[in-house]
């Protein structure tokens, strides 16, 4: 078999062991981001002796992080098998050739962030799903991101928001609260926390590249991805100390201002999903049952849909659990209207009345 393989990569060209290099160094990239993320929750975690409720909500979170990780992962590696079975196919490869050649080929010929992004957002109901993983990353998750990090000195924020690009936001998110619990507590910061504009900014300019993504073609639709994924990134390079104000711009108006601008982004996508579906029968229910067949149409789309669910269940956790001061409405508003408007629309409200309660919440019985 290696003579095989010998004789095989004798035949490649430069072209193909570039393809391959980049193939393996998605993978290095992915243990690298792993090892960065993991490493900041031990350091955080041999900080103290955690107590018996602290160490059951960290061992939900690990269970969360692992299932999230295997499902969608599981269809990953679906989509990377149907994305090569489809080159082969469209291309008339004979399978009697070489495997590592052919592999080669279908790297080099294939732009698989591309061909998955462009399989999960063309379409009105593709993007009724993909769009909710897209308000959620760069409105809250960003925030929380900063913010947290910043409170909590959690070292490499930027590794969790990587991670969850190149990985899942689920497992990145998980493992984000995991850390967030193996800090020792912090002390409450009076007055309200103030927003560097290095923070909105890019925010802000990511929310408009999800409102103009429903307009773009197949020449427009990458750059405006992966902008939108460059940009949320930025501000977690250079996290800084937390500072207080008390008439500038707050962290209590910023989620504010992002759940408004989510409203009319997310309702939009709403009805255009709507408008998919026969005219005989355009109600909630036709509308969920079309969106669990989308769910299930496509390996690529089955991997980002189930982010979402996996990274929305993980919320609604963590957000029951963590504050101290969520009061009734608010919970049967986070658990009530998150399926029909989608956590990217009720995490930035959900999260902006814990901004006055100092985030203690991973110290609820502390």
């Amino acid at each position: 078999m290696l003579q095989g393989f010998i004789a095989q990569a004798a035949g490649m060209g430069p072209q193909h062991f570039l393809a391959l290099a980049i193939f393996a160094s998605y993978f290095a990239l992915i243990l690298w981001l792993f090892n960065r993320v993991l490493g900041s929750i031990q350091v955080a975690s041999s900080s103290q002796n955690q107590n018996e409720r602290k160490g059951f909500l960290i061992h939900l979170f690990w269970a969360l992080t692992t299932a999230s990780f295997a499902h969608t992962w599981f269809y990953m590696f679906q989509y990377m098998a149907w994305s090569f079975s489809n080159f082969e196919a469209k291309n008339d490869i004979a399978a009697s050739s070489g495997i590592l050649i052919r592999i080669a080929n279908w790297l080099w010929e294939t732009s698989l962030f591309e061909e998955a992004w462009a399989a999960v957002c063309f379409g009105k109901v593709n993007w009724w799903w993909s769009e909710q993983l897209c308000l959620f990353t760069v409105g809250a998750w960003t925030i929380f991101l900063y913010v947290e990090g910043s409170r909590h000195q959690i070292k490499h924020v930027w590794a969790y928001m990587i991670l969850g690009q190149v990985v899942a936001i689920s497992v990145a998110s998980n493992l984000f609260y995991i850390a967030l619990l193996s800090t020792k507590p912090q002390p409450r910061r009076e007055g309200n926390v103030a927003v560097p504009a290095k923070l909105w900014i890019p925010v802000f300019l990511s929310l408009a590249t999800i409102a103009i993504s429903p307009f773009t073609d197949e020449k427009t639709f990458l750059p405006n991805l992966l902008i939108m994924h460059v940009l949320i990134v930025l501000p977690l390079f250079s996290v800084s100390p937390l500072k207080t104000t008390k008439t500038g711009f707050n962290l209590s108006i910023f989620y504010l201002a992002v759940f408004l601008c989510s409203i009319p982004i997310r309702s939009s996508t709403v009805l255009n999903a709507a408008s998919a579906l026969p005219e005989t029968d355009q109600s909630p229910y036709a509308l969920f049952r079309a969106a669990w067949t989308t769910l299930h149409s496509h390996p690529a789309q089955s991997s980002i849909g189930w982010d979402i669910v996996w990274t929305t269940i993980s919320f609604v956790i963590w957000t029951v659990i963590s504050s101290t001061t969520l009061n009734l409405f608010t919970t049967i508003y986070l658990i009530v209207a998150t399926p029909f408007a989608s956590v990217g629309v009720t995490a930035p409200y959900v999260l902006r009345p814990r901004t006055h309660d100092a985030s203690d919440s991973e110290t609820k019985d502390d």
